[in-house]
This record gives structure tokens, sequence and C-alpha cells, in this order.
């Protein structure tokens, strides 16, 4: 669903956002360093979907908002479902006005494209556009055409969102249809744009339980299937709320944490100066059973980014989302973001302005 936002200046709300004053706690002791050249081109901000449909004058309020963050990427869906609902009939409108918005403020951007319009997914996955194409073929030729549309603008592109789970790759997650949808849309890409930088869709913290896959099980099998040549970095969401990112402690479910297992089967697979790229991180606020306090959001996501600082494999990292997606504190869904509906910032927006602008630990 599309962010919305209350009509009001955003001017007033950056500003604001300036004298944010967040009382961090010094880096816990850890054997690595936090690496002191890494700042604000290691950051981003994954917007979840619906950016490209937003009217234009909240879209420039949105984008206003990542540009006072200080992060320097943007993540969004480039939607097939949405593009092309008709075969050969496509609409490149909304995703051409963030591009041009995002490219005019200096940010780069991760292209993440995924969902399958009607007439191209699977029978068994229905009305849900979360549903794997039937031809892997088709989805490289989207892919391939999104390449082509955006060339010299955006040179990263995301294939697919969380295809480890069932919720996202409906039917079921299926390691074999993800590695020829993988690679057919490589080889477009490339075609397109050879300077392209791919990257495998981000997983989810899943464990292997009939439905969903764990991380470190999808990895090894994409890699038993021979597609290696056909990313650049490994995409992960490691979530690790209501805990801190590098709480040992909880190592047994910590997805953040847990990124060293993922680097490992990479590094068993001869691999391991492929990097890791965290699409997705953060936390929810709001009163859901899962959710965690502004102040605790602002905690997760300062040891997160210093995580990222020490850790020498994981390599970019975006923060979801920038904006709740609505009022309802009760849904987590609506709560991710680092600053409210109302566009007033949480703590956490200090956490990556100053992530932004600082080297090392913050």
């Amino acid at each position: 669903m599309p962010e919305s936002f209350p009509r009001r200046a955003v001017a007033g709300t950056i500003a604001a956002l300036t004298t944010v004053v967040l009382t961090a706690t010094a880096c816990s002791p850890d054997p690595l360093p936090c690496d002191p050249t890494v700042t604000a081109d290691s950051l981003g901000i994954a917007t979840g979907s619906g950016l490209d449909a937003m009217p234009a004058d909240r879209l420039e309020r949105y984008l206003d908002l990542v540009e006072a963050s200080g992060a320097r990427w943007i993540r969004f869906d480039v939607d097939w479902s949405t593009i092309e609902p008709e075969r050969g009939r496509s609409d490149w409108n909304g995703v051409d006005r963030v591009v041009a918005a995002a490219t005019e403020r200096g940010l780069q951007v991760l292209g993440l494209i995924t969902n399958t319009p009607a007439w191209a997914r699977v029978d068994e996955a229905g009305n849900d556009s979360h549903g794997r194409p039937s031809d892997p073929a088709e989805f490289g030729r989207f892919a391939g055409d999104a390449a082509a549309r955006y060339a010299g603008t955006v040179r990263h592109w995301e294939i697919w969102n969380e295809p480890n789970l069932t919720q996202f790759f409906t039917p079921a997650p299926d390691v074999e249809q993800y590695a020829r949808l993988l690679s057919a849309a490589a080889a477009t890409i490339r075609a397109a744009a050879p300077e392209a930088v791919i990257v495998t869709g981000g997983l989810s913290p899943a464990t292997d339980d009939g439905t969903d896959i764990s991380p470190t099980t999808f990895l090894d099998e994409l890699y038993g299937l021979g597609v290696e040549d056909d990313f650049d970095a490994v995409g992960m969401h490691p979530y690790s709320y209501p805990a801190l990112p590098s709480d040992a402690g909880t190592r047994r479910w910590n997805a953040y944490y847990r990124m060293r297992n993922l680097h490992a089967v990479m590094a068993d697979h001869d691999d391991g100066d492929t990097r890791i790229w965290a699409t997705e991180f953060g936390a929810p606020t709001g009163s859901g059973e899962d959710s965690v306090s502004p102040g605790e959001q602002a905690e997760i996501l300062r040891d997160g980014i210093n995580e990222q600082r020490r850790l020498p494999f994981v390599d970019k990292l975006f923060v979801y989302s920038l904006v709740d997606r609505g009022t309802d504190a009760a849904d987590r869904e609506q709560n991710f973001g680092i600053v409210d509906h109302d566009l007033d910032p949480k703590p956490a927006m200090a956490v990556v302005q100053r992530a932004a602008s600082t080297p090392g630990c913050i």
C-alpha cells in the first residue's frame, strides 16, 4: 500500500530533525574495530511498496526526508505487476518519477524487481502478486526492459523480495525456481547494462519448517545449482528485534548475528570475497506484542550500523523504513518508520543522521 502523508510542510520537519538529541552508549567491546571509512555511502532507506504511486507533492516530501536523513541510497519496488498488468502494455511513469527525483538529490537507487502480473504467474498463486512467475524468460525480459530503460541512471538491481518465504514466493519457496529467475534476469540485465550490479533477493529470517526455508539452507542450495556467476552480492534482511544485532546470546535465532553463518556458507563455496547487502533492517515501535520502544528502536539501529562497520563481509545497510505507514500502534507493519505518520522524527532518525556524518562507531 502506498505510504500516505498528512498535508503539512516538510521544511519545518526537516529543520526539527537536526534538533533531535540521541544519547548513544559507547561501542561495546569487540575484537573487530569499526571501519573508519564507512559512512553515508553505505547507508540507504528501504521504502517498501507504493513509492511509484505517490502523488508528486508527497513524493517530493518523502525524498526530502530521505535526503535529510543523510543516507545516500534508496531501495524501492520496480513492480512488474503494476507496470505491466497486461502483457505488452507497460506504464513506467511512476518509476520514472521516482528515479528522476532520487537522481536529482544525488541518491543511488537499488531497484527491487519483484511481483508478478496475473497473466504471468503460476496458476497456484491465484490473485497473489507475490506468486512466482510461470516462465522465467518472461521475468527476465521484464528485468532487461527495466535495466535498458534506466541504463546510466540505475546500476544496482535486487532480484525478488524474500524468496525463502511462502508469503513472498507463493505457492511455496523453491530454490531451483528462484535460481531460474535469477539467471534469466542476470542475463538480460547485463546485456542491457554490462556494468550492472546484481543482488540476490533479500532473504528473510526463517527456519526450515516445511513452509519457509532458512537463509543458510536457501543460499547453500542456490550455490549448489551453480548460479554464483549470476550475482555480485547476497541480499539479506537481518532483523534482530527485540535483541541487539551484536547479542551473541541470541545467536540461535538473531538474523543479524547469524550473517556470520551466511558468510560461512559463501566461504564454503569459495565465494568468501562476495559481500552481503542488508537490504532491509529495522524494528517496529508501537504497542504490538513484538514492538519496541522508540529508544530501543534507535539503539537496535545504532548497534546494527556499528556491526555493519565491524563485519568486513557486510557492505550496504538499508533501513526499513522511513515513515510509519499508518497510525494503528498495534499493527507492527505500520510502525517500522524512523519518522512517524505525522512526519515527526523518532530517535532512530538521529541515529541515521549521525551515522551518515560520523566515521567509525557511532
